[in-house]
């Protein structure tokens, strides 16, 4: 872990509150056969082609955050798509995993600066890993931030407000939609904007998503929602205030 990471694994969700002490299973203790595998994206801005390459583990019973998931697939066709939402702002990614949108918007489009975040410290060694992997220097950095007002606030102290913030197929429990509105909330920038993709298989209904961040002041307006080809339901939704 580093200096400031929290011992905290994505199993603490399932907890009741932020302050909440109960530590339940950990479904993802790490094991000695855990393998990691390389992978490498290619992607298209503007007649530029680009390599992202990523060290991943193809078993969801590590972490889901060891892997590339499909709606992180989604949202980078849409970053390539419209590089002007990222080229030159300063982006923030929940829930990065692997970290591949945020890597793209940093590697491939232009952000000016982005930080990677996920709450498991295993995630983000991994995570940092795949930073150093890709030569981005000091253009991105990782740290941890586990979801919810009181944390987020901590968080803003230090790295400030935030241009785009990304999130994708980190929702898969109803419970999880506050705390991430609690923390878009305090970091994202008056007029910035959200960009969620949830494919995933979830317990969390789309109307829930809605209505808590309708909660906090956002909506996601049907004209700016965006598929990718051949797929419909699986959208990008573009929250703003």
């Amino acid at each position: 872990m580093a200096n400031n990471d929290v011992d905290w694994r994505e199993y603490n969700i399932h907890a009741q509150d932020e302050e909440e002490t109960h530590q339940p299973v950990d479904i993802f203790a790490p094991r000695e056969e855990d393998v990691y595998e390389i992978h490498k994206y290619n992607f298209d801005v503007e007649n530029e082609n680009a390599t992202i390459t990523l060290r991943e583990q193809s078993d969801y019973d590590v972490s889901t955050g060891m892997s590339v998931w499909k709606g992180s697939e989604i949202l980078c066709q849409y970053l390539t798509k419209h590089p002007d939402l990222i080229r030159e702002k300063r982006i923030l990614e929940l829930g990065a995993g692997v970290g591949l949108c945020g890597i793209v918007s940093a590697k491939v489009i232009g952000a000016s600066y982005v930080l990677l975040t996920d709450g498991d410290h295993m995630v983000l060694r991994n995570l940092r890993y795949n930073v150093e992997l890709n030569e981005l220097g000091t253009k991105v950095s990782c740290p941890q931030l586990i979801w919810g007002k009181t944390k987020a606030k901590v968080f803003e102290k230090e790295h400030g407000k935030q241009d785009v913030i990304l999130a994708t197929d980190c929702v898969y429990v109803t419970k999880s939609v506050r705390p991430l509105f609690e923390t878009i909330a305090e970091l994202l920038a008056p007029n910035g904007v959200f960009l969620f993709v949830n494919s995933c298989a979830s317990i969390c209904s789309l109307k829930d998503v809605m209505n808590i961040g309708k909660e906090f002041g956002f909506s996601a307006s049907s004209d700016e929602l965006w598929c990718q080809p051949g797929n419909e339901k699986d959208p990008v939704y573009v929250f703003r205030r």
